[in-house]
């Protein structure tokens, strides 16, 4: 029994198509291998290790180094197609200093962009059950962010609901949160405040970009983290620079 001529072009439409799609994921992956490769060369070429892995519906690459005495991690990871990832950010970028600042408790710098700084005061300050409901739900909010943005590792170490907003203290650019406001008033005035503002007046860091990324200090480190990938080398240079300039800020600080 002969094949009509419509079932034959048919069947011709479903090779040429699946054909088409096998030569696009070669090439797609041999791109992504090929940058993997630039990527871990030119790590190796100044000192850094790098690796990569798959897990938790994310592609994620991992260096490690040491730079002016600081040594460090940086993450970036991106967010696989496929599945039901509706909450979950596509690209992150994170930059771990092992660098012990000497503080107590934890101090957040949120990154916005230069005018965006004032928060809801109103909700912040307000009283009430319905002004207690908006403080509980931002508060799991920006408890969930803490963990997207740093690390579920490092979220859990952190009661984001505990963090108060540095009001002494102004830094456009950023929002300045503290779970100790006094102690963290004080680590500002110490020389964090002016670091953290001339790296936002300095065009080649990356604190001074309108998406700039978000700043942590903790007893045990200071981590930068925004929602984007680190494609090339120079992008992760920019992350240890800004990093490593800060941990300068601290008159007790030392290497963890």
């Amino acid at each position: 029994m002969g094949v009509s001529t419509e079932a034959a072009i048919i069947l011709a439409i479903f090779i040429i198509t699946t054909a088409f799609i096998l030569l696009m994921s070669r090439f797609s992956k041999g791109q992504l291998q090929a940058r993997e490769d630039e990527l871990k060369k030119a790590a190796s070429l100044r000192g850094w290790t790098f690796d990569t892995k798959t897990a938790g519906g994310y592609r994620t690459y991992t260096f490690s180094g040491s730079t002016d005495g600081v040594s460090w991690v940086a993450e970036s990871a991106k967010l696989l197609t496929g599945g039901n990832r509706r909450n979950q950010r596509r690209h992150i970028a994170r930059w771990h200093g092992k660098w012990a600042p000497g503080v107590s408790a934890p101090i957040v710098a949120m990154g916005v962009p230069k005018g965006k700084e004032v928060m809801g005061a109103t909700i912040a300050g307000g009283d009430g059950m319905f002004a207690r409901m908006a403080q509980k739900a931002a508060g799991l909010m920006f408890d969930k962010a803490i963990d997207v943005y740093f690390g579920k590792e490092i979220g859990d170490q952190i009661d984001a609901e505990q963090l108060r907003r540095i009001e002494t203290a102004t830094v456009p650019g950023f929002i300045l949160m503290a779970r100790d406001v006094h102690e963290g008033s004080r680590i500002l005035t110490e020389g964090l405040q002016q670091a953290l503002v001339t790296a936002t007046n300095d065009q080649t860091n990356v604190l001074s970009e309108n998406d700039r990324p978000w700043v942590l200090v903790r007893s045990e480190g200071i981590s930068l983290a925004r929602m984007e990938q680190i494609r090339q080398i120079d992008e992760l240079e920019q992350f240890i620079k800004a990093g490593v300039g800060l941990t300068r800020a601290f008159r007790f600080g030392r290497p963890a």
